[in-house]
């Protein structure tokens, strides 16, 4: 189960990790309960406080340094919570930025983007598999699809088998 920035607009992580711990107690599986696109360090520091089990910190908008910078932040303390944390390179993942991006971050999951979107698209997408292709060579963390609603399955099948470990679905639900 995941949050995002705005869906916090609408309570608070405190309330989100106390219903998502209520109904996980009843659960037969395990459940996790993500940040998903943590727009800053204070934000993603909330998240973790009120007993999130799992962040993302996004600073694809920001330009490649600063966007280290404030990932290792999150990846830092994460670590040291023993709380998995995913980031996003860019909006158009280089593979050699993307090793260098995860080398520097410590993240433990990296969302790539090939041509994907998020909300519902337009026309069809067309995926650059060749270059999740390349990016899996260099990196040795799991892959993560965002905006996979909408997509072929067969194009989720093809991601999955070139390194894709997590896919995440919103709009399309």
């Amino acid at each position: 189960i995941q949050t995002t920035p705005s869906t916090i607009k609408y309570g608070t992580v405190e309330t989100y990790a106390a219903i998502v711990a209520a109904e996980a107690a009843k659960a037969s599986v395990p459940v996790c309960l993500h940040l998903d696109h943590g727009s800053s360090f204070e934000l993603a520091m909330q998240a973790m406080h009120a007993g999130y089990t799992s962040v993302m910190i996004d600073g694809s908008k920001l330009d490649f340094e600063d966007n280290i910078k404030e990932t290792k932040r999150v990846a830092d303390v994460a670590a040291a919570l023993n709380i998995p944390c995913e980031a996003e390179a860019d909006t158009n993942t280089d593979p050699q930025e993307a090793k260098e991006f995860v080398e520097r971050t410590g993240v433990t999951s990296l969302a790539v983007a090939i041509g994907t979107a998020h909300g519902f698209y337009v026309g069809t997408p067309v995926l650059d598999k060749e270059r999740l292709s390349e990016i899996r060579e260099v990196v040795d963390i799991p892959l993560v699809l965002h905006g996979a609603s909408g997509l072929s399955d067969e194009d989720v099948s093809d991601c999955v088998k070139r390194g894709i470990c997590k896919v995440n679905f919103a709009t399309e639900l």
